[in-house]
């Protein structure tokens, strides 16, 4: 699903405290027709958790990438969408969403993400240990 609005439509037919949105920044930020930060503002009170993830934006040349884009080299504004976030006192869980299976050394590249995304968490004023 590329926008929490779809997820509203959803929500709108079954009113369940069950149903929750698990929104992907990644997959957010790559159609140009969407706003991430209002999107995220639709969905603040049913999102269960955070995907975070880099993308390359679908345009008309090109149909995007979701998978095996790393970390800072595709479209996501982490810094503004985790200020946003924070800023709409989420406290939730955030999950890294990666792909490296192409990579022998996996955790080399689980290091890189932790060492990209850490710093963006903190400045945006999480706290973790």
């Amino acid at each position: 699903m590329n926008s929490i609005t779809k997820f509203l439509e959803i929500k709108r037919q079954i009113d369940s405290p069950y149903l929750q949105v698990y929104p992907d920044l990644g997959n957010l930020s790559a159609w140009q027709e969407n706003d991430p930060e209002r999107e995220l503002e639709k969905g603040i009170n049913w999102i269960s958790s955070i995907h975070l993830k880099d993308t390359y934006p679908v345009t008309t040349e090109s149909s995007g990438q979701f998978r095996d884009v790393p970390f800072g080299a595709g479209c996501v504004d982490f810094e503004g969408l985790l200020k946003k976030l924070k800023q709409m006192n989420y406290n939730g869980s955030f999950l890294i969403e990666m792909w490296s299976e192409k990579n022998p050394d996996f955790k080399k590249e689980i290091v890189a993400a932790k060492s990209y995304l850490y710093p963006k968490l903190k400045e945006a004023g999480y706290e973790f240990a």
